[in-house]
């Protein structure tokens, strides 16, 4: 009877025992995790506990000065040709034929301009001619030397000779709008028309370009090098004729015009090659590689705020060098800036 009490008891202390541990488990598991919470539209990002950190890692940014090399590829675009047909005007090859089509537009509406324009100087001649003529016969009619209806005659030939001008002066300004469109999308691509036009013999012109956060580090007038894959041991002096004055709304760059001279004609229309504007040396900001992530064409770095609080920063990066990237407007030094981490902290701000 004993021994059945005692088993009854030990049955009793395990089941107990089991229940709890199963309660304890229970309770384990329903143990809620902290989610992160994101507000401001993505750019803050804060957790509530250690839970979800622990991969991240962070460096304090720093001025550092560093030299640079800036390079940008570009490609020969269009090249000054000899021709004994071009009656004076340069003959250019482009290595688009709407450009070469834009060129010899142009130099026809030019053409045209000057020729309406030495016609109207004809044509208010003639009319300055019929108006004294006017003034005569209106005399001669005053004293009864003249009839009305020749001094009627004299009126309408004046009024002719006002239409002609007229319509004379509407087909000068008819041939300027051509022009300026042709001169448009020249300009649009990189040339400058002008310079088109008064271009020494075997100029050779390259457009490469520069991102709008770098472009102002070069200046017109400036030299370069350039470097064609064609004649990897030959470098080329150009010089820098025109900045662009638009932006691409889509890859946010900058034309620049480089003219070269190419007595050999070893460069040619459409090779490619890497435009060198010299050494860039100074102090910047930089950060790692890996703290940069890019969303939609912008820049974008974390930014620690407090000991679980990140924040997005839109940021204007330039060139890398080495495993850092120049950073040109967004960051200040003394500011810590997530490394590792970073493409999660991409995901929760921006909902990926």
């Amino acid at each position: 009877m004993a021994l059945m009490k005692i088993k009854k008891y030990v049955w009793i202390l395990l089941s107990f025992s089991l229940f709890a541990c199963k309660k304890e488990e229970q309770t384990l598991n329903q143990t809620p995790v902290s989610k992160p919470i994101v507000s401001e539209d993505g750019a803050k990002i804060s957790f509530a506990g250690s839970v979800g950190t622990g991969s991240f890692a962070t460096q304090l940014i720093e001025k550092k000065s560093i030299r640079t090399d800036l390079i940008a590829p570009g490609r020969v675009v269009a090249e000054v040709v000899q021709s004994s047909d071009a009656l004076g005007q340069n003959l250019i090859l482009f290595d688009n034929p709407d450009l070469t089509y834009n060129y010899t537009e142009m130099l026809q509406h030019l053409i045209n301009i000057n020729k309406q324009r030495g016609v109207i100087a004809q044509k208010k001649v003639i009319l300055e001619q019929k108006k004294l003529q006017l003034s005569r016969v209106k005399d001669l009619m005053d004293n009864r030397a003249a009839t009305g209806q020749e001094f009627t005659n004299a009126q309408i030939e004046v009024t002719n000779a006002e239409t002609e001008v007229a319509q004379e002066v509407t087909g000068l300004e008819n041939e300027k709008t051509s022009l300026l469109e042709h001169e448009t999308r020249l300009k649009l691509a990189g040339f400058d028309p002008q310079s088109l036009v008064h271009a020494k013999q075997r100029t050779t012109w390259l457009i490469c370009e520069l991102p709008e956060n770098q472009f102002q580090k070069v200046k017109k007038g400036s030299n370069c090098e350039v470097q064609f894959l064609a004649f990897i041991d030959k470098k080329f002096t150009g010089r820098i004729e025109e900045v662009g004055e638009v932006v691409d709304n889509l890859t946010r760059l900058v034309k620049l015009r480089v003219a070269i001279l190419n007595p050999g004609d070893d460069l040619k229309a459409g090779m490619f090659g890497s435009v060198h504007f010299g050494v860039a040396e100074g102090d910047f900001v930089t950060i790692p590689r890996e703290a940069l992530v890019v969303v939609q064409g912008r820049e974008y770095v974390f930014v620690k705020k407090a000991a679980l609080t990140y924040v997005r920063r839109e940021v204007t990066a330039g060139q890398q060098v080495e495993n850092s990237v120049v950073i040109f407007s967004g960051l200040q030094p003394q500011e810590t800036v997530i490394t590792t981490g970073a493409m999660q902290l991409k995901g929760l701000s921006f909902g990926y």
